[in-house]
């Protein structure tokens, strides 16, 4: 693929790429980073990218992941003392706990499909809409339903295993 090809269809994605980094990050100059951080990524897999039809749901499909890095990196950094409590009146032992359960349940997403996790990342923690979803992923909104459903059957049944077995997640 050559420049002008690629400049012409980043010209038709951007302005929804900008808008829904706008809708995901709340600094204004950190929105615009991460755009630009997306198109060097889009440029890089070019050669890949001839070959889609649409390629607005790849290029937000990678916004998406770009937007969970900087919070995977944000909150490695953040100082304990920075991070909420999850209750004010909880205890050091329910803080622990839920702090616990809460890694637990996102190591049970990353052990999800690939799909299931980004369709279920979408809705349960971006809050999109299925048809959007749908739109994102390629797929059918019953497909993204049914995948969801598994996905969250997955977690449920994850956690409960671990409550029965007695033991504290981890």
């Amino acid at each position: 693929m050559n420049t002008e090809i690629f400049l012409q269809r980043v010209t038709f994605i951007r302005p929804d790429l900008e808008r829904l980094a706008r809708r995901k990050l709340t600094v204004q100059a950190d929105a615009e980073d991460l755009v630009q951080e997306v198109l060097m990524r889009l440029w890089l897999i070019r050669e890949k990218w001839e070959t889609h039809q649409n390629c607005k749901p790849l290029a937000i499909n990678i916004l998406e992941h770009c937007v969970i890095d900087r919070y995977r990196k944000s909150r490695e950094m953040e100082p304990i003392e920075n991070q909420p409590l999850v209750a004010h009146t909880a205890t050091p032992h329910q803080y622990t706990e839920a702090k616990d359960l809460g890694r637990f349940i996102w190591k049970l997403i990353e052990q999800l499909p690939p799909l299931q996790q980004l369709i279920m990342r979408l809705k349960d923690i971006e809050g999109h809409e299925v048809e959007e979803i749908a739109q994102i992923v390629n797929a059918t909104p019953e497909a993204v339903r049914m995948n969801l459903c598994r996905a969250r059957r997955r977690i449920r049944d994850g956690v409960e295993g671990e409550r029965d077995c007695g033991s504290s997640p981890q």
